[in-house]
């Protein structure tokens, strides 16, 4: 596995003031959209459109290593409306998916056949939680297997720009609810064992601007874009709904196309779950900790709320 972490060190966290755009803890919304509805059993917070301070590599990390300086940088980019769901993907729901016949990517959840966080398989080839009283994650997910859970269950995977906003707010904080140092009421971390997930309503302290639950720790969680080390580069602020192009290329010049997971996991430092933290895999490799997190277009909402398809939670 190669990963990519961007890890600050806590002596630059001063960096990072929290006085840019206002908080969202009140975040403004268009009228006509509820603040959380339900599609498919997933609870999902709406992100109005606007601006936000996006967090990116800024293309000289060995040199800002040396120096100990953050090899990080804001950008002030703009994102439409959209939801996200308000907790990671459920074991649960990835059961239902995984005893589905028509599961092109199964073999990817490899691992997890038998010795699973959450979600195993009998001698008789029969699915099963391991703990279905706990409303544990989704893990041991393969990118591919990820997007075709998230398409099956109806929803898409996030864009990393939209994890990012959802995480933080509009705001520069370096964890979903500020810049506080965190302890085990903000999240799930230094929890170093084989499979040690927390159910998906915990740590409610940690909770983003938007009320979004564990962005910081539990399971990584995959976004849909491809690593482009070129788009970071050139990303800069006023850009609208950045999505980078595939390139097939990491920092070193491997020439093989890799996926990003965002926000850590229960074995991750507080240095690893800030959310300019990044790790990439291929899209068919997995591991234990592996998880996704569902978006929903404002306009397949407003389908599901016309059609009487989706339940408003709160106006």
């Amino acid at each position: 596995m190669r990963t990519f972490f961007l890890a600050a060190m806590l002596a630059a966290i001063s960096v990072f003031s929290t006085a840019g755009v206002a908080d969202t803890a009140g975040a403004p919304r268009q009228p006509d959209l509820p603040r959380e509805i339900i599609i498919n059993g997933v609870e999902f917070v709406l992100v109005p459109e606007g601006w936000f301070w996006y967090a990116v590599e800024n293309g000289e990390r060995e040199k800002a290593v040396q120096k100990g300086k953050p090899w990080f940088r804001d950008v002030k980019v703009w994102l439409d409306s959209y939801y996200i769901a308000k907790y990671e993907a459920r074991a649960r729901d990835l059961k239902r998916f995984l005893d589905s016949r028509d599961v092109k990517h199964r073999t990817e959840y490899g691992s997890g056949e038998t010795k699973g966080c959450a979600v195993r398989r009998n001698e008789a080839g029969e699915y099963y939680l391991t703990e279905p009283e706990r409303d544990l994650p989704a893990t041991h997910l393969s990118w591919n297997l990820a997007d075709e859970f998230t398409r099956w269950m109806g929803f898409r995977m996030p864009t990393e720009a939209e994890w990012v906003k959802a995480a933080r707010g509009t705001d520069r904080r370096l964890w979903p609810w500020g810049d506080e140092y965190p302890d085990d009421t903000y999240a799930g971390f230094r929890a170093f064992g084989g499979c040690t997930p927390a159910p998906v309503t915990s740590f409610s302290n940690g909770k983003s601007p938007y009320g979004a639950y564990n962005m910081a720790g539990n399971v990584f969680e995959y976004v849909a874009d491809w690593y482009n080390e070129q788009f970071d580069l050139d990303i800069k602020d006023g850009d609208r709904n950045p999505v980078p192009a595939a390139t097939g290329t990491l920092t070193e010049g491997i020439p093989r196309p890799v996926k990003i997971l965002k926000g850590g996991r229960w074995a991750s430092s507080a240095s690893f779950i800030h959310v300019y933290a990044r790790t990439t895999m291929r899209p068919d490799e997995n591991f234990r900790c592996f998880g996704v997190r569902f978006a929903v277009d404002v306009e397949t909402a407003r389908t599901h709320l016309e059609n009487g398809t989706a339940t408003i939670v709160e106006p």
